[in-house]
């Protein structure tokens, strides 16, 4: 199973924003920490603020911030939100043109697969995801991409003599 590429970005929004600890956030910002695209930050964010979890303001001077405390946010509850579909066979969609259906015990195990991949997710939260000194890493890391930008040798133009 696999994440879709939203569910990844709006678990990084909120992260990043709980680091924040309720300060506006613009979404360019996000965008430049490599949080996703602008677009996919943008979908993701309408998401969350109708779900109540970021608060936000538009316009120039706007921005977003964290709402719902961290610790109240589980894992599941966005992946939840940011999934649609966790079929993962044609008849857990209740598709009855399978002749094996009443007869077949697939469908049984894959649910409690699925419930099993979710148990550590509703025990998870976004407070949970942050680890100690998170900004000073952030920073670190920020400074690090700066260095290698500023230090990248510029490729020397190869001419025959």
């Amino acid at each position: 199973m696999r994440l879709t590429e939203r569910t990844d970005i709006a678990v990084r929004i909120l992260i990043f924003l709980s680091l924040f600890k309720g300060q506006k956030v613009s979404i360019d910002q996000l965008a430049e920490q490599y949080i996703g695209h602008r677009a996919q930050i943008v979908a993701a964010v309408q998401q969350l603020r109708k779900a109540g979890m970021i608060g936000s303001i538009p316009g120039r001077n706007g921005g977003i911030w964290i709402e719902k405390d961290p610790s109240e946010i589980s894992v599941a509850e966005i992946v939840r939100m940011f999934e649609t579909d966790f079929a993962m066979t044609t008849c857990m969609n209740h598709n009855d043109d399978c002749t094996l259906i009443g007869s077949c015990r697939l469908p049984r195990l894959l649910n409690e697969a699925l419930a099993r991949f979710f148990e550590p997710l509703e025990a998870a939260t976004i407070a949970d995801l942050i680890v100690p000194n998170a900004m000073r890493i952030i920073e670190g890391n920020r400074e690090d991409t700066e260095r290698v930008k500023a230090f990248t040798p510029v490729r020397a133009e190869t001419g025959a003599s």
